[in-house]
């Protein structure tokens, strides 16, 4: 766990409660990845509420990445924005804010401080 797992390795911790998970969590980089397994939905919920991380499986590993419709990503060290479908796009697509007005409107009430005579 000192560096980054790419391959069929999967560290598995067991813990006593969902506060000592978060704060193992806590300790290190933002994982790519998060896999919670548990049956108690209270300590899912503290975890996802208290955690950042770029993706989570609830109860399962892996299966977020088939799921097309939903974003993968990292946050922090493990990576920046999200991809799969419509989420690639937007993540390489720059929104440009365009604001156009008429230059007939020079009699709106900050039109004094924006245009000075």
């Amino acid at each position: 766990m000192q560096e980054e797992i790419f391959g069929p390795v999967l560290p598995v911790y067991n813990v006593e409660s969902a506060f000592d998970a978060i704060q193992f969590i806590r300790k290190g980089e933002k994982p790519l990845a998060l896999y919670v397994f548990s049956n108690k939905k209270g300590d899912v919920g503290q975890i996802l509420a208290n955690t950042s991380s770029g993706g989570v499986c609830v109860n399962d590993t892996i299966m977020h990445l088939t799921v097309h419709s939903l974003p993968f990503g990292g946050v922090g060290s493990s990576g920046m924005g999200c991809y799969h479908g419509k989420y690639s796009f937007d993540t390489f697509t720059h929104k440009k804010s365009v604001l156009h007005k008429d230059l007939g409107c020079l009699g709106e009430t900050l039109s004094a401080a924006k245009y000075p005579r």
